[in-house]
């Protein structure tokens, strides 16, 4: 998701844009768009006075919104005062990917966007789960979008993405694959290697996530990690801030845990309390589910498989130090109630650092406790808590 703004002087960019009054619609407006481009000197120009010119209409409240486009490309102008032209790819997560004429693919964080031109037809969807489709200009407090039954206005604080063209289901999906590597050699020599894989499909009111996690390590050339992650959800957005997810969990493999295989399907629903437009996300869900746990090489009297009752516990958060720069963080509690002693956590957290609109390099930490470990066959008891530290790089595709 990301691209080299570095050779614009662009500054990758988001927003933090105030609440306006909600969107309404006029049959009686219109569009004008040129059939041919004109040059990039001469066409900045009549870009700033034709989002000068709806920038006043929006501010009169006037009831006749006449959306007059200057030109036929998008044009994005940053808080700096650069401007660019070309293509809106998508925005989401206060990123926008813009296919510049010039500098091919940038992302640009909308915290410093201070204005589009987006004469381009594009779906806009908002913190609601609506959307609107057409040509749209954005301001620094406003979004208008040239509807088929007129334009509707909607505060710019309340968008939430933009795909490009209309709604194509290829939009929805995203792949993600992390790739990392540790090394140590002196008195003890140890290489780590941990690989994950996301993919996602996100619409207007759904999420739906599939994750694989693999961690393996080697200790003076004797395997010491080997662990399978499985992650799985899917989410229903009831309103702007709550949600419910009918079923997600966890599968894990861990022969040095004694876990042959436990399965951790459940029920939650939840709240996003905290949200600041390119600075912070963060999620809170509970509820309950099933855990089947079957070891690997338990001791006689362990009861194998163990099926228990829990509550799970969840919090996810993001949070944004600059345009390039930011960390994710998840902590899951799943509370067997039916055997408090096969209570486990999972925490996990991320830290990115942008390099291109596809790559960037990261720094990922894994934690894993089971509350009361089962005795093996040998007469020893696994260790409660692992830690698993990387360094590597993310690969994004869509």
């Amino acid at each position: 998701m990301r691209c080299s703004w570095w050779s614009v002087g662009l500054v990758a960019v988001s927003l933090l844009a105030s609440r306006a009054a909600h969107g309404q619609a006029d049959e009686s407006t219109t569009m004008v768009v040129p059939d041919t481009p004109s040059e990039d000197s001469v066409a900045v120009v009549e870009v700033k006075r034709a989002l000068s010119t709806a920038t006043r209409q929006l501010e009169s409240r006037s009831a006749g919104i006449t959306l007059g486009f200057a030109d036929d490309s998008d044009w994005v102008g940053t808080t700096s005062g650069e401007w660019v032209r070309g293509n809106i790819d998508w925005m989401r997560e206060d990123n926008m990917e813009f296919d510049s004429n010039e500098f091919g693919a940038l992302e640009i964080n909308m915290r410093e966007v201070a204005e589009v031109h987006a004469a381009k037809v594009n779906t806009y969807v908002f913190d609601d789960r609506s959307a609107l489709v057409g040509p749209a200009m954005i301001t620094t407090t406003q979004i208008a979008v040239q509807t088929e039954t007129g334009v509707v206005v909607r505060p710019r604080s309340e968008l939430s993405r933009i795909i490009e063209g209309g709604a194509r289901e290829l939009d929805n999906w995203s792949l993600a694959l992390d790739l990392g590597l540790g090394l140590n050699r002196g008195n003890s020599n140890q290489v780590d290697f941990n690989m994950r894989i996301d993919l996602a499909r996100e619409d207007r009111r759904t999420l739906s996530e599939l994750g694989y996690l693999f961690n393996l390590g080697y200790a003076d050339r004797a395997l010491n990690v080997a662990r399978h992650v499985v992650v799985f959800r899917t989410r229903v957005w009831l309103t702007r801030l709550w949600f419910v997810e009918p079923i997600v969990g966890q599968l894990l493999s861990d022969g040095f845990q004694d876990i042959r295989f436990r399965a951790q399907p459940a029920a939650t629903g939840g709240v996003r309390f905290l949200r600041v437009p390119s600075k912070a996300l963060w999620d809170l869900a509970v509820g309950f589910g099933y855990q089947y746990n079957r070891l690997l090489d338990p001791d006689l009297g362990v009861e194998n498989p163990a099926n228990d009752g829990l509550t799970r516990f969840e919090t996810r958060a993001r949070f944004d130090f600059t345009p390039d720069v930011y960390l994710t963080l998840t902590w899951v509690t799943n509370l067997t109630f039916t055997t408090l002693g096969n209570t486990n956590h999972t925490g996990f957290a991320e830290l990115f650092f942008e390099v291109t609109n596809i790559l960037s390099l990261q720094a990922s930490f894994l934690y894993l406790r089971t509350e009361e470990p089962r005795q093996r066959a040998n007469g020893t008891f696994p260790v409660k808590n692992d830690y698993f530290f990387t360094l590597g790089v993310s690969l994004t595709l869509g």
